[in-house]
């Protein structure tokens, strides 16, 4: 639950901080095989439940049964202090009083992480509830031949746009997100404000060496026509669990086919510059700085890189000006 937990031991039945399940909150039930979960020894809940959120990540309940579309589900006085609602790796992103994303109804049987700027109070408005729920809920989604898993640490990219070389991406281009060499999200183009989720290491063994808080990922895109691929070469902000990050428009270039130094920019500089590389294969990279005699001065990278375009930032503040 949020910062609770039940653990189950054949010997011992149910140990850890949670004893009952509250109607109000919401839990990651993990299981070891596919299972239908059914709740015995218990009341409906009643929809006009009041809830309690403090400012932050809340993990909460729906009290329905059918679904009701996120706007109005939300009261309007509320509305506006939650900025994000998290599902089971989807997501929506108040953009302005318009909800953006692959997260765009409250289904009963669910729960969400529900991401406010303030302490509210608050009951779902279920005047629109519908009976049915909704089965196109997207979900977490990868490639044929990929494969990540859902973990309860989670955070998600909304991307307004991506230009690959100069050229617009397209609807069901594929994007992914990597830490290091390993896929930990994908989603696929739908649009302006796409999330692209990244899965987080939560102690299982099918999310090792996955996210960790502070973790840089580097996001590619594979056209769906052609199979080429492109690395984003924006910064976007590190991983962060429960969080929402909005990106702008962003610029991907294809993979690179050589070893090649891309960039340095600004370029004269006083005194910091920023250097791209680029290789084709995981390699042992050295970078080194030589003055107009060919003195080394610096060493800027001696390590192993992974394919793809890689940045550098070398201050010159202690050399002297040319």
């Amino acid at each position: 639950g949020e910062g609770v937990a039940a653990n189950y031991n054949e010997s011992w039945g149910w140990m850890g901080s949670i004893d009952t399940m509250s109607p109000v909150s919401g839990y990651w039930v993990i299981v070891n095989d596919v299972s239908s979960l059914c709740i015995d020894d218990a009341v409906p809940t009643d929809t006009a439940i009041e809830y309690n959120l403090h400012e932050g990540a809340n993990l909460i309940s729906f009290p329905g049964e059918g679904s009701v579309l996120i706007g109005p589900g939300l009261p309007d006085e509320i509305e506006g202090s939650v900025s994000g609602i998290i599902g089971e790796g989807i997501a929506a992103n108040n953009m302005n009083g318009v909800w953006m994303g692959s997260l765009f109804a409250f289904e009963g049987g669910k729960g969400y992480w529900m991401n406010t700027t303030e302490d509210i109070s608050f009951a779902f408005d279920v005047s629109t509830m519908s009976r049915v729920k909704n089965d196109d809920v997207i979900g977490l989604t990868v490639p044929e031949g990929e494969e990540v898993y859902q973990s309860t640490q989670q955070v998600f990219y909304f991307i307004e746009d991506i230009t690959l070389d100069g050229l617009p991406i397209a609807d069901g281009d594929w994007i992914f997100a990597y830490n290091g060499k390993i896929l930990v999200g994908a989603r696929q183009w739908k649009g302006p404000f796409t999330d692209v989720p990244a899965m987080g290491d939560d102690g299982a063994i099918e999310t090792s060496g996955y996210s960790k808080n502070g973790s840089t990922l580097t996001f590619k895109v594979r056209q769906e026509d052609s199979g080429t691929i492109y690395q984003i070469m924006d910064s976007l902000p590190d991983w962060e669990n429960m969080t929402i990050s909005t990106m702008g428009r962003l610029i991907a270039k294809e993979m690179p086919e050589e070893i090649m130094i891309d960039a340095a920019y600004p370029n004269p500089f006083n005194p910091v510059t920023h250097i791209s590389f680029g290789i084709d294969r995981d390699s042992y990279v050295q970078v080194k700085i030589y003055d107009i005699t060919g003195k080394e001065i610096a060493t800027l990278a001696n390590g192993t890189y992974l394919s793809g375009y890689h940045n550098l930032t070398w201050n010159a503040d202690n050399f002297a000006s040319g």
